[in-house]
This record gives C-alpha cells, sequence and structure tokens, in this order.
C-alpha cells in the first residue's frame, strides 16, 4: 500500500510505499497540487496490487518519475544557463562559456524541437571536442570540458537529468609541448611587473606571490586571521594540497597588509582581505584572473597579446607561455634557493611535498645557488 504525505522542508506532496521485505521508501511527486499527487499514488497503488513486473517497485517508479521529468531541450536549457551566469560571471569568463555553449549547441544541431538534454550521450561530447581538437590545445579541451560538465551539473540540480555525460569523458593528455616548464622570473622583469600593477588588489596579489610562494587562490581568498602581524606571519592551509605553511612576512609585505588591515576597519578573522575578488574567485574560478594577469604581462612587453580572433586566424592551438602568475612561485622558490635557502627550508615555505617537486620550482645554475646571501632582493626599490 501507498501513502501521500507532507514534509516541513519541502512545498511538494510526498509518496511512500513499503516493499515486500519490509523496508519503507520515500520518493517526492514533485507536485504541489495534491489532485497531481494523486494520479502518481494510484499508479503506484496499482502496481503494488497488480503485481505486474518482475522488476523491483523502485526501479518502476522511478522509470515513471523519469516520464514525469520535464523534456527540456540542450537550447532551452543553455539559454536559462546563460542567463544565470550573466549575474554572477565576470565578462571574460562569460564570453568563454558562450563560446562552448554556442559551439556545441551547433555541434548537436540544437533547435527548439531538440535533441532533449536527457538524450545528450558522452560519445556526442567526445565527437564535439574531437571536432574542437585542430584548433585547440589540450589544456583548452579540458577546460571546455569542464564547462559543459559545469552545465550539466546544473542540469542534474535542476532534476532534468539524473546523471552528467561529462563523467564518463576523459581528459584530454597534454603534449609535449604543452607540458613545458614555467620559467622565474627576473628581477628586472619583477620589478617591471609590480610597475605596471593597476591597482592596490594586484601589488598585494604580485608581492605576495613573490614574497610568500603561495598560490593565486590561496592568496585572493586569504582571511584576516591568517595574517598574524603582531608575529608577521602568514598562515593558511593550501586549497590544492590541504597543507598547513607558516611563512615569515617581508617587511615590505607586512606594511602593506598593516596597512589594508587599517582601511578595513572592525573585521572578523574569517573575513576576507579582499572580499570582492574572493567572492569572485570562488563563484568563477582563476581563469579572469589569469587574463587579467596576462594584459599586466602585455604591458610589459613579456608576452604577446592575445585574442580568441587572432588564435582563430592563426588555425591552430594557442602556444602555452612560459610565464604566468605561478611563475611567482617558481621565482620565490629560485631566488630563496639562490640567496642561500636550504631545500627543507624552500620546500617548508611554498608548502611542497617532496625535493622532487621543489626541483621542478628551481631554476637556477650550480655556480648562482653558491651565492649566499642574507635576504631575498627587494622588489620595488
Amino acid at each position: 500500500m501507498a501513502w501521500l504525505y507532507e514534509r516541513s522542508n519541502s512545498d511538494y506532496w510526498w509518496l511512500g510505499w513499503r516493499t515486500p521485505d519490509g523496508k519503507v521508501h520515500a520518493k517526492s511527486t514533485k507536485c504541489r497540487a495534491k489532485a497531481e499527487a494523486m494520479k502518481q499514488l494510484a499508479a503506484v497503488d496499482t502496481l503494488i496490487s497488480a503485481k505486474a513486473s518482475g522488476a523491483s517497485l523502485d526501479a518502476v517508479y522511478q522509470s515513471m518519475a523519469q516520464r514525469s521529468r520535464p523534456r527540456v531541450t540542450v537550447k532551452a536549457a543553455v539559454a536559462s544557463w546563460m542567463l544565470e551566469c550573466e549575474s554572477s560571471t565576470t565578462p571574460e569568463t562569460m564570453a568563454r562559456y558562450r563560446t562552448v555553449a554556442d559551439g556545441f549547441c551547433a555541434f548537436l544541431g540544437s533547435s527548439d524541437k531538440g535533441p532533449l538534454v536527457e538524450e545528450v550521450t558522452p560519445e556526442q561530447i567526445r565527437q564535439f571536442l574531437a571536432h574542437r581538437r585542430s584548433a585547440r590545445s589540450s589544456s583548452t579541451l579540458n577546460l571546455e570540458r569542464k564547462i559543459l560538465s559545469m552545465f550539466f551539473l546544473r542540469e542534474i540540480g535542476e532534476e532534468h537529468i539524473n546523471a552528467n555525460p561529462c563523467a564518463a569523458v576523459k581528459a584530454s593528455k597534454l603534449s609535449r609541448s604543452e607540458k613545458g616548464r614555467k620559467r622565474a622570473f627576473t628581477l628586472v622583469e619583477l620589478k617591471t611587473i609590480f610597475g605596471k600593477c593597476p591597482d592596490d588588489f594586484w601589488r598585494y596579489l604580485v608581492m605576495s606571490g613573490f614574497y610568500t610562494g603561495q598560490r593565486m587562490g590561496d592568496l585572493i581568498c586569504l582571511t584576516w586571521g591568517a595574517v598574524d602581524l603582531a608575529e608577521g606571519v602568514m598562515r593558511l592551509t593550501q586549497g590544492k594540497t590541504g597543507r598547513a605553511v607558516q611563512v615569515p612576512l617581508r617587511p615590505a609585505l607586512r606594511d602593506v597588509l598593516a596597512s589594508l588591515r587599517s582601511e578595513a576597519g572592525k573585521v572578523k578573522p574569517g573575513d576576507s582581505l579582499w572580499p570582492e575578488q574572493a567572492s569572485r574567485y570562488q563563484q568563477s574560478g582563476s581563469g579572469g584572473f589569469g587574463n587579467e594577469f596576462y594584459r599586466i604581462l602585455t604591458a610589459c612587453g613579456l608576452v604577446s597579446s592575445r585574442t580568441h580572433q587572432a588564435k582563430a586566424k592563426a588555425g591552430g592551438p594557442r602556444s602555452v607561455s612560459p610565464v604566468s602568475f605561478h611563475s611567482l612561485r617558481h621565482t620565490f622558490v629560485t631566488l630563496l634557493k639562490a640567496t642561500g635557502g636550504s631545500q627543507a627550508v624552500a620546500k617548508e615555505l611554498a608548502g611542497h611535498h617532496s625535493d622532487a617537486i621543489s626541483d621542478l620550482y628551481t631554476h637556477t645554475a650550480p655556480e648562482t645557488l653558491a651565492k649566499a646571501i642574507a635576504a631575498l632582493p627587494e622588489m620595488t626599490g
């Protein structure tokens, strides 16, 4: 026997039933009107009474639920997703989402009639990414796969599908050229970059990246609880590795943080140093910030200007730049060792788990390492 009931935390009627083993099950009818929910109740009662199927009641009910699910086309779902993203996504990230979404819709031949979101298969996603492979690097394809996955995860949340078809699609392997190592900045380049920073946020980010060796996301999302001005240290748990690190603050960076703290007024330990930027990072990731830093590097003459139009005109994957914000981490480890810091010290401050990883971040000739000096060079002088 099945029954209907209400839950205090739901706007829908719920359907309950007991299987022959005595176990009680429950499913939302997704119906606010009792009359509509009663139709599902009657159908389940009929199945129970008739024992009409060899399949389990759970499987039969799941099949019924799928048939009652809204039939949403890819075109309509993408349009809804784009509208949703516009209110919380930067223009640059939004442009990337739209490029991928429009390309996927065109590849599927999407229209008002179909295909439905629930009809998209992993094989179609593989074919779409393979179709775009000739003009994109593997890292770009993996980003596009991630964007599609975000879309399908959203559709799961909307209860249009049960599973993410991207989950069965493997990420592309990077070619040997795409695995090219990032290089460290020279001190002259570092000073030039700092001088081209457009605002206080970027001056903080570049200075922190060099003087602490921490990753962009950790520095953008840093909270006041991680900054101990009295002791002159930064304590944080790295987002990528979960490793706790403690980095002494250089006087120049400490002064910047002290000034920022004074301007912030009353704050709590969990408050972000840069609330707006932290919120943006948590919602949209590092892409927009990476593009902003690339423009700083372009202004410094360290990289060439890039546009989607230029890449399309070139007719091939965009080359991977040897410098990025992550190069500040390489610079930190490199100069730390060049000025006499030991392998153990470099590992501890950067949060590396092994000597091998630390070595990958070191770009200094043996003779340079022998020239130990007391401290890292000033980058603002």
